[in-house]
């Protein structure tokens, strides 16, 4: 499985670079926790979470990105945001990435999901 995640991740760098994404980390750190990619796009910072799937059979890779996955990528987007890009504007995408034989099928979601808020 490690093979296909990070076949994955260089197919989804990949494809973001020819959009004309810069490319600021992969595989960010925080702990045990990871984001994927964290790139730049007119002038906006995006955190994108890589999903994929071999069958689509059951369900989508970006359907994959449960409300707990969510939680965790935006704790460690906190933290680099603040470290690294304060004050930027960030979003959150998801890259699918269906891998069959030798086909390849690229799905990106923009906003693919907002951060909760707390409000107390």
């Amino acid at each position: 499985m490690y093979l296909i995640g990070k076949k994955s991740e260089d197919l989804a760098t990949e494809y973001l670079k020819r959009k004309g994404y810069k490319i600021h980390f992969r595989n960010y750190r925080l702990g045990r926790l990871e984001i994927d990619i964290v790139c730049e796009y007119e002038d906006q910072i995006i955190v994108v979470e890589v999903k994929s799937l071999r069958s689509l059979d059951f369900k989508k890779p970006y359907e994959a990105v449960s409300i707990a996955k969510q939680r965790r990528i935006v704790k460690v987007a906190d933290y680099l945001l603040n470290h690294y890009f304060p004050g930027r504007e960030c979003r959150f995408d998801v890259v699918s990435i269906f891998i069959a034989k030798e086909q390849t099928k690229t799905e990106h979601i923009t906003n693919a999901f907002l951060p909760e808020m707390n409000i107390s």
